[in-house]
């Protein structure tokens, strides 16, 4: 238990510790992105996501040791299959993001390199025949879990959690959430160690996330995320409650998918986002007539209540929401 303990003050330390070396150093070098919800546009260090997982691995050591002193092989070979993935999946989010702001790979392309992180973990997945869905057991082909559904999964999930964000503290605040809420579902698996290594980064992360933030999380810390909730599900038989966990990633796909011709057709001129225009007192209105994200909804429903929204209200919100939800998942299934 105190190895548990450990591991999580250690990347809570970690991330405390590096992320203003990181500022300093992404800002100095030019990895920044522009803060879109504030008028003047300032520059805010991109990529902090990579001092998460780097604090997430030195967490990891210290129960990958707990493990081996405990000759817990299978516990062994299962978390540093994951930790294998997770790793690919955040070099791939790492070297996008350091290709430059809105920059980097094809949008195209970046959801099909994500599926090579579905190797490390095909060999413990090759006997699933059947997918368990509410309690409800769904047989399938051989092979087809692990070779089809799985890199779907991690291609959705992935992808899905980068798509909400754009908003001072929402990406992390979403992530802990989540998180937290998987936590209590494994509950005593090997995958709660992992989990709870990750929430404490991100809790410190939050610190230099918060509005106004002087880090941003970016793709290697969205990507991270999305990985982590689709390897606890693919490994863990945790798929439904994954999937219900994800929700507000799921519905913000749908949201910007809705009308995909339309996006594919003007993409020269037309790219969806979920940042607000903010005006001289740097409150925040729509960008488009039409709503592209949960953002856009958060600042029509808070500006027709209150006259003024602003870009801390939308995370609050939104974030709020998604922790009633979460408790509401608890709750029902817990």
């Amino acid at each position: 238990m105190y190895e548990l303990a450990l591991a999580g003050i250690l990347a809570f330390v970690a991330t405390l510790i590096l992320t203003p070396k990181w500022i300093e150093r992404a800002t100095r070098t030019g990895l920044v992105g522009r803060d879109m919800n504030k008028r003047e546009k300032p520059k805010v260090a991109e990529t902090g996501g990579i001092v998460v997982f780097s604090a997430f691995l030195l967490g990891m050591l210290v129960i990958l040791n707990s493990y081996w002193s405990a000759c817990q092989l299978e516990r062994i070979l299962v978390t540093a299959a994951s930790i294998t993935s997770l790793s690919i999946i955040t070099v791939i989010a790492y070297a996008d993001d350091v290709s430059g702001w809105k920059r980097g790979f094809v949008r195209w392309k970046k959801p099909l390199i994500t599926a090579v992180a579905v190797l490390p973990l095909i060999p413990f997945l090759l006997d699933r025949v059947a997918v368990s869905v509410l309690g409800h057991q769904i047989a399938m082909p051989w092979l087809f879990y692990p070779l089809v559904m799985v890199p779907i999964g991690f291609i959705v999930a992935t992808n899905a959690v980068n798509l909400l964000g754009g908003f001072n503290g929402l990406e992390t605040l979403l992530a802990i959430t989540g998180i937290l809420t998987l936590m209590w579902f494994t509950q005593g698996t090997v995958f709660f160690p992992i989990l709870l290594v990750a929430a404490a980064g991100l809790l410190a992360f939050l610190r230099f996330n918060r509005y106004p933030s002087r880090a941003f999380p970016g793709d290697t810390l969205t990507y991270f995320v999305g990985a982590l909730f689709a390897v606890v599900a693919v490994m863990g038989n945790f798929q439904s409650i994954a999937v219900l966990i994800m929700a507000p990633y799921i519905l913000e796909g749908a949201i910007k998918s809705r009308e995909l011709h339309y996006i594919y057709k003007n993409k020269e001129i037309f790219k969806p986002e979920c940042f607000g225009i903010p005006s001289r007192d740097n409150s925040l209105r729509e960008p488009y007539r039409q709503i592209w994200s949960l953002t856009h909804v958060a600042m029509r429903a808070i500006r027709k209540v209150r006259g003024r929204c602003y870009e801390n209200d939308v995370t609050v919100l939104i974030s709020g929401l998604y922790a009633l939800w979460c408790l509401g998942l608890i709750w029902f299934f817990g």
